[in-house]
Order: C-alpha cells, then sequence, then structure tokens
C-alpha cells in the first residue's frame, strides 16, 4: 500500500533522498573538535541524567542539547567556533561552564562541573532563577510553565496563557483561530468532547511547556486553517518511579466526576509510562431554534418552531501505555498503545409548531465508541552536532456505533408515528512519516521529510419504521503524500525559517443508494515564511506568512442524513471542496510580556453553514462553500509575574470577518462588523501556599459568514491550596457565577433565516484534588503521523 501511495509522487522522493544523502556525504568531509565534561554534585558523587545545552557564546543560543549518561558523563562532536555549556537537573540551580574555543577540529576538556542544590524558599519569592515565563521564536511562543497552575488541569490552566480562550462549553481558540491540539509533538486522537475530557484530566504539574503556534511552518501537516498548541510533558530524566494521582467532582444541575493516575519509571534502558483518565459528565442542552420560509422576492412564506430539551451523559475511559527502548545512547526506539473508550446517552424532546399543527418528537440515543490508536517511533541522533533522523508508523481505528429510538406524536390527530434509527461509523487511518534534521553551522539548520497517509472512511445508515425500512452506506479513501524543505536561521538580532510543502490527495467517494461516486485529485504546494528581528533585548518585531489548506472533515462528506429532531436534519456534503487560504501575521513584542499584533487570512471557498428547505416544512443544515471570505483582526496581550504574588494574562482582539457566496439561488455578501473580545485572568498569592483567581471573558457581536453571534461574557473563581511540601493540592472552582454565557445566533441561507437559542449547563462548582509522589532511585556512586486525519474523522456532537 505504501508504494502505491507514493507513486504518483516518486520522482519528488528521488530528489529528496538524493538532497538527503549528499547532506550528508557533505557533512561527513567536515572536521568536527571534541567537547567532553562529567557532573559531579555538592558532595562531588556523580549526577546522572542531567540536561545538557550546548550554546553560542555570541548569543546563548541553543546549539544542541542531549542528556549526560548514568555516571554524569557528556560529550559533544562540533565545528569550530566559540561555545559555552549549560547545565540543567530538577532540584539543582543551572550550572555553566567555561567560554571555549575549539579551532582546527581540536578536543577541549571541560573537566568536572558541580551543580549545587536548589536554594529555597524564603517567604514566597523563589530565589532561584527559573526560565522566562515566554520565549519567543521565529516560528512559535514558547510559555514555560515553571510551576505555572500548580497541579491545575491543563484546560483550565491553558486559560492563562498569551491569547489563547476557552469558553464554558470547551472550545479552544488562539489568537481567535480554532486549534489543533498536539501531545508531545503528535496531534490528539479524540474527538472535541473526548479530547476535553482528557486536557481537564492532565495535571499541569506534568507539563514543563506549551508551544503556542499561530502560523505552522511547512513541516506541519497543510491541512487546518487554525494555530496549533503542542503541550510538551515533563521528561523523567531521573531514574526510578514518579507518579501522580488526582480526582474531582463537580455540580451544576446534574454532578460530575473525573479521576486518573499518571506513572512512569525510568530504568537504564527503557522508560515505561501509563496513564489511566476517566471523566463522567451529566448536563442539559436545550435549544430553541424559530424558523422562517422566504421566496426569491424576499417575502415571507411561513413560520415555525421547534424547542428542544435535552438531557446528557458522557463517559470517557482512556488509558495510555508508552514505553522507550534505549538501543544505544544515540537512538532510542518508542511504542504506543492508547485504547479509549467512550458512553454517551441523550434523552431529547422537541415541541414542534409550524403555525398549522403541532408535533412531538421524543428521540432516546445511545452511542458506543471506541478508538484505538497505536504507534512505533524511531529516533536516531547521527551525531552530537544535531543531525538527527526520525521514523513515524502509527494506525488510527475509530468506531462510533449509534442506536436510536424515536417517536413523532401529532398533537392534533393524536396519531403515534415510532421509528428505529441504527448509525455505525468507522474509519480507519494508517500513516508513514520521516523527518530529518541537518545543522549547517553558524545558527543555519536544514530539516527536510516526507509523510503518506491512507484512510478508509464507510458511514452506514439503518432506518425502520411501521411501514418500510431503509439501509445506505457511504464508502469514502482518501490518500495524500506530502514532501516538505526548510532552512532556517537562528542569528543574534535577525532570525528566519522559509519552508515549501507539497501535498498530492486522491479521494474517491460512493454512496450505496443511488450509486453516487465522486473522484478528487489535486496537488498543491504550500510554502511559509517566518521572520523575527531584536532590535534590543527588549523590543523585537515578527512577520509570518504561509499557505494552508483545511480540507473537509469526513464526516462532512456524509450525505447520510443525522436527526435533531423530526422536522430538522443534518447531514455532510459531498461537494464540498477544500477551503485554500493565504495567511499573513505581524507582531510586535516588548520584553516578551507585551505582544501587538495585525493578522489577515483570505480564504478560497470559504466554509460555512447552510440551512435548506426540503419537503413537508423539514429543514437540513449542511456545510458549504462560500466564493471567498477575509478575515482582519487586531491584537494586544500582555502576560507577565507583574509581582512574587501576582500574575496576570490579559488580551484583547478587534476583529471583522467578511464573505461572498451563493447559497439556495441567493447572492449572499457581508462586509462584517468589528467585533471586540478580551480575557483577563489574574491570580494572587495570598501565602507561600494559598492562591485565588479570577478570570474573566468577553464576546462582543460578530458576524462569521452566514451567522451574527449575539455578545456575552462570563466570570469564573477559584481558590488554590498546596499541601504536603506542594506535592498535593486542593482546587475549588466556580465557573460562570452570574450565569451570563450565551450561546445565541441567527442563520441566513438566503430563502431560510434561523434564530438559534442554545442554553447549556455552565454555572457549576468543581473540587479537583492532585499528590504527586515517587522520586530518584540512586544509582552506585563512588564516594524523550496520523494528525490531520484523526482531527478530520472526529465526529460532532448534534
Amino acid at each position: 500500500m505504501l508504494f502505491i501511495l507514493l507513486k504518483s509522487t516518486r520522482s519528488n522522493y528521488v530528489l529528496v533522498f538524493i538532497l538527503f544523502f549528499s547532506t550528508m556525504a557533505v557533512n561527513a568531509q567536515q572536521k568536527l573538535g571534541r567537547v567532553t565534561g562529567k557532573v559531579v554534585d555538592e558532595k562531588l558523587a556523580e549526577l546522572p541524567f542531567v540536561q545538557i545545552l550546548l550554546k553560542r557564546s555570541a548569543d546563548s543560543s541553543t546549539v544542541k542539547a542531549i542528556i549526560a549518561d548514568d555516571k554524569g558523563n557528556f560529550s559533544f562532536e562540533i565545528p569550530d567556533g566559540k561555545y559555552l555549556i549549560e547545565l540543567r537537573m530538577m532540584g539543582y540551580t543551572a550550572g555553566y561552564s567555561k567560554v571555549f574555543d575549539i579551532a582546527h577540529a581540536q578536543s577541549e576538556s571541560l573537566g568536572t562541573i558541580q551543580l549545587k542544590p536548589a536554594a529555597k524558599q524564603l517567604a514566597a519569592i523563589n530565589i532561584s532563577a527559573p526560565l522566562p515565563f515566554v520565549e519567543r521564536r521565529a516560528d512559535k511562543l514558547i510559555v514555560n510553565l515553571n510551576g505555572l497552575g500548580s497541579g491545575a488541569p491543563i484546560m483550565e490552566v491553558m486559560n492563562q496563557l498569551p491569547g489563547v480562550s476557552i469558553t464554558p462549553d470547551d472550545r479552544i481558540t488562539l489568537n481567535g483561530k480554532s486549534v489543533q491540539i498536539y501531545i508531545d509533538g503528535k496531534a490528539t486522537t479524540l474527538s472535541s468532547e473526548a479530547l476535553a475530557g482528557m486536557l481537564k484530566g492532565i495535571s499541569s504539574s506534568a507539563i514543563q511547556k506549551v508551544e503556542l503556534i499561530a502560523q505552522p511552518s511547512a513541516k506541519y501537516d497543510a491541512a487546518g486553517n487554525g494555530a496549533i498548541i503542542n503541550i510538551i510533558h515533563k521528561r523523567n530524566y531521573k531514574a526510578g518511579l514518579n507518579g501522580n494521582v488526582y480526582l474531582g467532582g463537580g455540580k451544576g444541575t446534574f454532578g460530575k466526576a473525573n479521576g486518573g493516575l499518571n506513572l512512569n519509571y525510568k530504568g537504564k534502558v527503557y522508560n515505561l509510562l501509563l496513564n489511566l483518565d476517566y471523566n463522567y459528565n451529566k448536563y442539559f442542552y436545550d435549544s430553541y431554534i424559530a424558523s422562517t420560509f422566504f421566496d426569491s422576492n424576499g417575502i415571507a412564506l411561513s413560520q415555525s418552531t421547534t424547542d428542544i430539551k435535552s438531557t446528557r451523559t458522557n463517559a470517557n475511559y482512556t488509558p495510555n501505555l508508552g514505553m522507550d527502548f534505549y538501543l544505544s545512547k544515540r537512538t532510542t526506539l518508542s511504542a504506543s498503545v492508547k485504547p479509549g473508550f467512550q458512553t454517551f446517552g441523550r434523552n431529547n424532546t422537541a415541541n414542534i409548531d409550524n403555525g398549522i399543527a403541532q408535533s412531538q418528537f421524543i428521540n432516546l440515543v445511545n452511542i458506543r465508541a471506541t478508538n484505538f490508536s497505536s504507534g512505533l517511533r524511531l529516533q536516531h541522533q547521527i551525531d552530537s552536532l544535531g543531525r538527527d533522523l526520525t521514523i513515524d508508523l502509527d494506525y488510527y481505528r475509530y468506531g462510533n456505533y449509534n442506536d436510536q429510538d424515536n417517536r413523532t406524536i401529532n398533537l392534533n390527530s393524536f396519531s403515534d408515528f415510532p421509528s428505529l434509527v441504527a448509525q455505525d461509523r468507522l474509519f480507519n487511518v494508517y500513516a508513514f512519516k520521516m523527518d530529518y534534521t541537518h545543522p549547517l553551522g553558524k545558527g543555519h539548520q536544514l530539516e527536510m521529510g516526507m509523510k503518506t497517509s491512507y484512510v478508509n472512511a464507510i458511514n452506514s445508515n439503518f432506518y425502520q419504521d411501521s411501514n418500510a425500512q431503509q439501509t445506505n452506506l457511504f464508502d469514502y479513501k482518501e490518500s495524500i503524500s506530502a514532501l516538505y524543505l526548510t532552512y532556517a536561521r537562528t542569528g543574534e538580532k535577525f532570525s528566519y525559517q522559509l519552508g515549501i510543502r507539497g501535498e498530492y490527495t486522491n479521494g474517491q467517494g460512493e454512496q450505496e443508494f443511488g450509486k453516487e461516486r465522486f473522484t478528487r485529485s489535486y496537488f498543491q504546494p504550500f510554502p511559509s515564511v517566518h521572520l523575527d528581528y531584536k532590535f534590543t533585548k527588549n523590543h523585537s518585531l515578527s512577520l509570518e506568512m504561509n499557505k494552508r489548506v483545511e480540507r473537509p472533515g469526513y464526516e462532512s462528506l456524509n450525505p447520510l442524513v443525522r436527526i435533531i429532531s423530526s422536522n430538522n436534519l443534518q447531514q455532510g456534503n459531498p461537494a464540498l471542496k477544500p477551503l485554500v487560504a493565504y495567511n499573513a501575521d505581524l507582531w510586535y513584542g516588548y520584553k516578551n510580556a507585551f505582544f501587538f499584533g495585525l493578522t489577515y487570512s483570505h480564504s478560497i471557498d470559504d466554509f460555512t453553514s447552510i440551512s435548506v428547505p426540503l419537503a413537508d416544512g423539514i429543514i437540513s443544515t449542511l456545510p458549504g462553500n462560500a466564493d471567498y471570505g477575509d478575515y482582519f483582526t487586531l491584537q494586544a496581550m500582555y502576560g507577565k509575574q507583574v509581582l512574587p504574588w501576582w500574575y496576570t494574562s490579559s488580551n484583547a482582539i478587534l476583529s471583522k470577518r467578511s464573505f461572498k457566496g451563493e447559497f439556495n439561488r441567493v447572492l449572499l455578501e457581508s462586509d462584517g462588523i468589528a467585533s471586540l473580545s478580551a480575557t483577563s485572568y489574574n491570580s494572587f498569592s495570598l501565602s507561600k501556599n494559598f492562591s485565588v483567581m479570577f478570570l474573566f471573558n468577553y464576546r462582543g457581536k460578530s458576524v462569521d459568514r452566514t451567522i451574527t453571534n449575539r455578545a456575552f461574557t462570563y466570570v469564573t473563581a477559584g481558590i488554590r491550596q498546596q499541601l504536603l511540601n506542594k506535592r498535593a493540592s486542593i482546587q475549588l472552582n466556580a465557573m460562570d457565577i452570574f450565569k451570563s454565557y450565551r450561546n445565541e445566533y441567527n442563520q441566513n441561507s438566503g430563502t431560510l433565516q434561523q434564530l438559534w437559542r442554545n442554553q447549556f449547563e455552565t454555572r457549576m462548582v468543581k473540587l479537583n484534588f492532585s499528590y504527586s509522589f515517587g522520586g530518584m532511585v540512586k544509582n552506585t556512586k563512588k564516594s524523550n503521523g496520523t494528525e490531520e486525519e484523526r482531527k478530520r474523522s472526529a465526529l460532532s456532537e448534534n
């Protein structure tokens, strides 16, 4: 199968591998020097597994990072130049070597470098210097948590990061854009609701840093016209067992619960990771829909209303097992297995009035979902200079089995019309990926790689009532082959990254009923440019530009109907074309704390949602393509530890979206309106172990293509107490205190206009407990690819 996928772009792969091996050959002729050293503790005992960073003395930029062996020894092979070594170890203050000069491929011994225990806290101030809270790179913003959140769920901590916003219904945005969540460099495999449950179960104490990538480079899949948030776990550099256990509960209208266990054991030749996460949520979700039908001249013909009351339950269980095998000092083989189990229940009652007759629709839904992902990763450090080869092989399977028991009761004639619906969704994804990194010296670096994937999505519907039964099937197959190349330079003042990615896509869909088929094949290049200039230590300017594609989700292409009520349906659109976007961001930064930015995005075949009137007053909502869409934003962000006891993260976004498209034979065009949104998070440490926090969120009225959203605001507050020498924490949060969150919008589809008012459980109280355990096991001493496809397989909740 792999050779079939590569066949269409075989010549391109040959060129890449010629370049790959030629650069290796050139580098093989380069003579390298060697630097060695040894790390000891305050008692001059060997200190194993210390993080060693090789830095240029001119600008302190990192050239390469390695881990010392179990006896504290380390070595680098490096070209001529002036360098220094930085050493990091949890529980110790950072250490530095002298500046040394490598010339004529000579060897340099740094001898023994001693690390001292970290300073103890005095009052509420830690006098040891942590990493900077925010680090600016040419292509991303890196946020080092440095204990931020003190064990709170990472889902809540992300609301405190620059430009990140999370609504009460768990929609995550970065700088106003939708996001794809990555965990340790790989896209998550879960649906949006299961993902939210997982993020609520991950303790922030297990996270080292979060990468905010507003404009992904050519290295990432071109799919998705949004941003990427990459959550990086702490690496267990210490040998032995470490872990974390957490438990939580909440109460709104209904109860909630979550809990889990995280274990990490590191030996000399392997590292074992086990995560067990569970999340349960019961809540209400009510909707009111008012629909008005118009003729082509804009004259109203009829109206109908649907009032839906719904109670829902959702339970997620997501175990995860991973293991790293250290085949040699430079080669690691990683294997992971992540099964997932989800149950979802929905009890709907919809009262429908079309002005002539009234009816009631009762909808009982039972969903069982399973997902299974497995992966192999081989990472080989070719040398200590930074040449690195990574190979990934991944498989992902998702099954969703939906059974519905429906009753339509006509309240005028008192007739009862029962029906049964069974809807099954099955996705299989196979992916192979290879990445190569090649430093060229003096801050220059080349990266190249390839990826190929194959997806098979099978969707089936079975419908039965007292008069008939019907079966339908939609089968979709898709293969994507990609190559990329990036060239980067990191300088004292000016840094840049240039990239190009090419992707060939072939998709085929077939619907059994009516024997409808479609085939779509296309090749597209995706360039990216990232520029960063530091005027001074405190002032910087960056420019990011790229081209992206957002392919329709597999469910968006599926024409089989999903039921909301007896007169409101949802379905996909096989004619939906990919969205192609051209993006540009310009950002000014001050002291890595204040950022001011201008962003612009132009989308061709822009996605939107339209409602189409069918026979007998039935309405079907489905995705469609507009001719184009334009999106402008003006943004300001500020995040800083203002005082030892006060941390703040605030941002404001002024945005405007315009679009043009034809729907239901009516031309729709909008210049949009200027919309203001703002978020402010503030945390105050009232003592060494006790803190309070407040989160304010405002979203102004906005126009999003065919939809006009109404304004809303909400406030969340919480307290946190740390216990047992900060190994444990208890946190109490009150969400949406004033019950002011609103989800209301008007949708204009030409001959049909609808008002939607959605209300769900947002005001609640949650209590979480977290405890970390484990430590270092002393050694004998002498005196750390199916990304885009998984995201597109996610099913949205009706």
